[in-house]
This record gives C-alpha cells, structure tokens and sequence, in this order.
C-alpha cells in the first residue's frame, strides 16, 4: 500500500509539473468559427470554380452494338454553398461542414461503336446536382516551436441527386447516360469536392497559421513569445488557445522567475473573440526593460518640460534641503534615476494599480566641471493604468497618484526631517518625467497574437483579478492576396487520374 501512494503521489507531481498556466487565454467562440468558416467558404469557392471532373471512359451494350463512350471537359458552371458551419468537437478538433449544395456542370460527350460500320456521334451535355453535403474533421495541434497546426484529418462526403441532360444523339443515348454515368459523376464529384475542401485547410489554412507569431522582436532590448504552452483545446462550445505571452531580452533571453496567476473560468460568447492578458505579460515586460537599463535616466535642466515648475539648481531647495544649498550654492544638479525593482501592475475589477520603485540620486554639478554626489532618495511610486486598444497593439497608459520617498544615503548631513518638504518637487518630478517617460512607450504598446491580416473590430476592455480581458469582434483580409491566387493556380493546373 505504501509503494502504491508513493507511485500515485509521484505520478501527480509528474501531471502537475506539465500544466503551465498561460500568460494570454485566446478564445475563438461560435460566432467567431462561424466567421472563420465564412473565409473558408470563399477560399473552397475560389478551388471549386476552377474544378475540371476527371474525363469518364466506359464501354455498354446498345441495340446498335457495342459503343465506347467519354464524357470529357466537364467543369461547373454555377455553384451555391448555402449552409455551413465550423464547430469545436471536445478533445478532437473541429468539424467543417457544407450542405444544401447545388453545382451545374457542363461538358461533351462522344460515342464510337467498336465494330463496323463504327457509327459515332457527339454533342454537349449539362449536369447540375443538388443536396449535396460534407463534412471535413479537422486536426488542430502546435509544432516544436509552439506555431499553431491545421489540417484535414478526413472527409465524408454526399450527393442528393444528379441529372443529366444530352444535347444531340439518339434517345437510347438518354437512358445510357442516365444509367451508366450517374454513378460515375456522383463518385467524380464526391471525390473532388472532398479534395477541394481537406486542400483548403490544408493549404490555404495552414499557410495563415503559419504567419502566426510565435516571436514578435519589439525593439532592440525585448521580444514577446506568443508560442502556444499547450496545443489548442476545443469544448463543446468555444476554441481555447494557450499562449505563453512572456517578454523575453531581445540579447539574452531567459525564462522569468515567476509564473502567470491561473485565469478563473468563463463561458463568455457575446464576441467572436476573447483575449484574457495576465498581469504577467506586462511584469515580465517591466522585468526585460530594467535589466537591459533601458529605463536608467541621467536628468539635467535641458532635459525638463517647459511646464517643470522647478529649475535643476541649488536654488531650488534653499529652503526644504538648506544643507544642500549652503554647501553648494548657485549650482546646477543632476538626477540620476534607476529602478531597483522591476516595474510591476496589479489588476482587478476595480482597475489596474501601477507599483514602481526606484532610487533618484542628486549630484552637483562643479565650477570645474565635475560633478559631487550629494543624497540620493528611494521612490515608491503609485500611479493607476488605463489599458486601451490601438489598432491591434495593447497600450497602457499610467496616471500617477503619489510618491513616497525615504532617505537612502547622504553626503550633505543628516536631512531626514527634509524629506517630506521635497514631497512638492518629488511629485512633479515624478508626473512630468517619469510617468510621462514611460507613456511614451506605453501609448504605443505592443502587438496582441494576431495573424496577418486580422483586424479587431469595436474592441472592448475590462479587468479582474490578476488580468485583463479584451472582447471584439474581428475583421480578416489576407495581406498578400497572391497566396490564394498561388494556391487557386496549383489546384487548376493539378492532374487528376481518370475513371474507368
């Protein structure tokens, strides 16, 4: 009994150890499969129009003898896809189905009796076919770099009715046609249409999937990875996709020291799409920029905003910091500020909080050109974020709320009882340089796990507890329209192995 929950215990932590929680939860609803399927549908429309049905060759007897007959150059003519669906099977994939189809088909047909005197004749023939459904599974699974896989995992395919109508010829020709080909041109059809539409997701499907990026590089000190944690996991009712959504150093990328918050359950459905953003997406962002000392800032009076109150100058603080002016008067500063902890936000239904913590160091600038370390502060900053979309990037834009300085170190005295008098410049120093700083960077934002192409359409945003969720609806136009033309060319010009 021991052994046996000692090997029931390992096999949990076993189980445990591969669950990763993802930094970002992308979730496909029914109305959003059902614009995938809309695309879909065009891309199988496109294959279809060009479609040739393989040449039929067949022999039969006939009261004039014995004929051999072809049917050649059948192509559709018209086409209408009326009905169709894109739904998540659990734990399989997806189910791509098309029904109430009708096509007409025109072509020419041609006999030659085998002995002689060799009778023949020929003319053209229409087809059209009706209530014809299929349905084609679909395979969804991620590679070794965590890129999101399709294809066709098999087709099933039916035909309601066919009829067939001759144009020349004898009327014993009629019954023939009627009898001999129709199986012929239900089993051509069938075949084709399947091919059609298992090609589709096969070509034209995983080459937009391809174009998923599983690595945005940002700028010269980060990169985001969207790869997948897991590979895509249907319900019933939605597709869910599991992205790792980390920051990573664009130099020396590593993994970080702490993990995304488990996102609660939902069964929102109002959007095609749902894209819940742990705080962890954004921590591991402050995490990449203060390593790489992207935000270490040397600060003089040329590098204040004409609407900074107070001048970079011992005079400044003649009165709230005496020592420092008595010391050194009439002399510019300089700030040196650097962060000592990592940038971190806090979501939760209320909003999203901002902590930053830093230290700012005052120097003195000298008649002869050097520069004398006076006393540095620590800063705890409060600063509240409005999460936005712009276009198809996340921004995050920071208000501040206050500033809590502390002493760290002085070479001008003991100025501790000082402190809360600087609180009037600490506070504008703060709001116009260092928040401002970061809105710069923050109002741009970074690009959320789209293909190309893709587009949110009146996106909204809201937060909860350690996340925030943004619910759109979407609007997808390829960016390199040549790829269906390639692929529409590569289907027509394909060779297909004829019916005896």
């Amino acid at each position: 009994m021991h052994l046996r929950a000692c090997f029931a215990i390992t096999i949990a932590l076993a189980l445990a150890s591969e669950a990763v929680n993802p930094g970002i939860r992308l979730r496909l609803t029914d109305k959003g499969l059902q614009y995938v399927a809309s695309i879909g549908v065009e891309v199988l429309k496109e294959k279809l129009n060009s479609l040739t049905i393989p040449d039929i060759h067949g022999d039969a007897g006939t009261p004039v003898g014995h004929i051999s007959y072809d049917l050649t150059s059948v192509k559709i003519t018209s086409l209408s896809l009326p009905s169709y669906s894109l739904k998540p099977v659990a734990n399989v994939g997806l189910q791509f189905a098309v029904s109430g189809v009708s096509v007409a088909l025109s072509g020419h047909w041609h006999y030659r009796e085998d002995h002689w005197p060799h009778i023949s004749d020929s003319g053209s023939v229409d087809v059209s076919a009706s209530g014809i459904s299929f349905s084609v599974s679909v395979a969804l699974g991620a590679d070794s770099k965590g890129r999101p896989t399709v294809s066709a995992a098999g087709c099933s395919c039916s035909i309601g009715s066919v009829s067939i109508t001759l144009h020349g010829g004898a009327s014993w020709l009629y019954n023939l046609f009627d009898h001999e080909i129709e199986g012929k041109i239900k089993s051509a059809l069938q075949s084709q249409l399947c091919s059609a539409a298992k090609d589709s997701i096969n070509n034209q499907g995983a080459k937009a999937l391809a174009n998923f990026p599983t690595t945005r590089k940002l700028d010269k000190f980060s990169e985001i990875n969207y790869s997948l944690v897991q590979k895509p996991a249907p319900t019933a009712a939605f597709l869910d996709v599991m992205i790792k959504g980390e920051f990573e150093s664009a130099v020396h990328p590593v993994e970080a020291p702490f993990s995304p918050a488990p996102l609660p359950a939902d069964t929102a459905d109002k959007y095609m799409v749902y894209v819940w953003l742990t705080d962890y997406v954004i921590n591991t962002a402050g995490l990449v920029y203060m390593k790489s000392g992207f935000m270490n800032r040397t600060v003089t009076q040329a590098d204040l905003p004409k609407d900074f109150k107070f001048p970079l100058n011992t005079n400044t603080f003649k009165v709230i910091v005496y020592q420092l002016y008595n010391k050194y008067p009439d002399r510019p500063v300089r700030l040196k500020v650097y962060p000592t902890q990592s940038p971190a936000i806090s979501s939760d239904v209320g909003g999203v909080n901002v902590s930053l913590v830093g230290h700012v160091e005052f120097y003195v600038d000298l008649q002869n050109g050097s520069s004398v370390f006076a006393f540095s502060l620590g800063l705890n900053i409060a600063a509240t974020a409005q999460i936005a979309i712009k276009d198809t990037n996340l921004t995050v834009h920071a208000s501040f709320v206050k500033v809590d300085p502390s002493l760290v170190k002085s070479a001008i005295g003991n100025i501790e009882p000082n402190i809360n008098l600087m609180k009037m410049f600490l506070n504008s120093f703060v709001d116009k340089l260092i928040i401002n700083e970061l809105n710069k960077y923050g109002d741009q934002g970074f690009p959320l796990p789209m293909i190309d192409g893709g587009k949110l359409v009146s996106p909204q945003i809201s937060s909860g507890k350690h996340f925030t969720l943004v619910s759109s609806n979407v609007d997808y136009h390829p960016s390199d329209t040549q790829d269906l033309d390639e692929i529409s060319q590569e289907f027509g010009d394909r060779r297909f192995i004829k019916i005896v």
